[in-house]
């Protein structure tokens, strides 16, 4: 049965009218009075867009969250894109650390920050540290279910015809696992942008999260909602980058399933 797809301007047309429904909700809400009068309206927080973006002091601070977040990101892909396909693809290993990996996707990393912030003080380097462990773990599960996942039928041709170790790793190990590695390396990016603003919120470390508080303190909420909203368009703007990319990088498995 053929499916039927919806039109590149239909979806946009639908996305769009979902905005404008939930702004004129958020219009009727304030209108009613029903929330605090400290909640802008909707032409407060458009005009506060339109002066946080030309000012020098939200780019920096944008500039210094994006770099604390792609930096833990980056070491958090790494590390865990190499640890995984080890554990993964060695039956002891995964065996033996599957309770630590359990643990560690479970631990709250941002209860770890006073002793991170004590050990390196309230800067980008302690703020690197904490988004890195906390996108490591899905990078990690996700690359492991990867490794694991490999068909009877191919692990026994593997090992009937002794395929050496690097040839198995670049043509059956790491083509089976990429999808995995494409999920969990697009999720932990959208993690390290919400915990590189959650830590500078908590810590007052430079960028967007200090000044949300800032903005905050002196109970101008208009901005505090603009530098969310950024905040907001920058995660959908890396997600949206990371699904074109693995869209391309994987069009093989696509093919597949098609």
């Amino acid at each position: 049965m053929k499916e039927t797809t919806t039109s590149p301007r239909l979806l946009l047309a639908q996305r769009v009218a979902a905005i404008l429904i939930l702004l004129g909700i958020w219009w009727l809400v304030i209108a009613s009075g029903a929330v605090p009068s400290m909640l802008p309206g909707v032409s407060q927080i458009l005009a506060a867009i339109g002066k946080a973006f030309v000012s020098a002091a939200f780019w920096g601070a944008l500039g210094k969250t994006l770099l604390a977040a792609l930096s833990g990101w980056a070491i958090a892909a790494v590390v865990g894109v190499v640890a995984g396909l080890v554990i993964g693809s060695i039956n002891f290993l995964d065996r033996s650390t599957s309770i630590l990996v359990d643990f560690g996707r479970s631990f709250p990393v941002l209860a770890l920050m006073p002793v991170v912030i004590m050990l390196l003080g309230s800067n980008a380097r302690m703020e690197i540290v904490v988004v890195a462990l906390s996108c490591l773990w899905p990078v990690l599960v996700q690359t492991v279910y990867g490794a694991r996942r490999q068909e009877a039928a191919v692990s026994d041709t593997v090992a009937v015809f002794r395929i050496p170790p690097l040839l198995r790793f670049r043509r059956v190990l790491l083509p089976s696992a990429l999808p995995f590695i494409a999920t969990g390396v697009r999720i932990s990016a959208s993690v390290a942008l919400l915990i590189a603003v959650g830590v500078e919120v908590i810590s007052q470390a430079p960028g967007i999260g200090r000044q949300i508080t800032l903005m905050q303190q002196e109970q101008r909420w208009d901005m505090a909602f603009a530098y969310l909203f950024f905040t907001g368009m920058v995660g959908w703007a890396m997600a949206a980058v990371l699904q074109r990319f693995e869209n391309r990088l994987l069009i093989w498995k696509r093919q597949e399933n098609d």
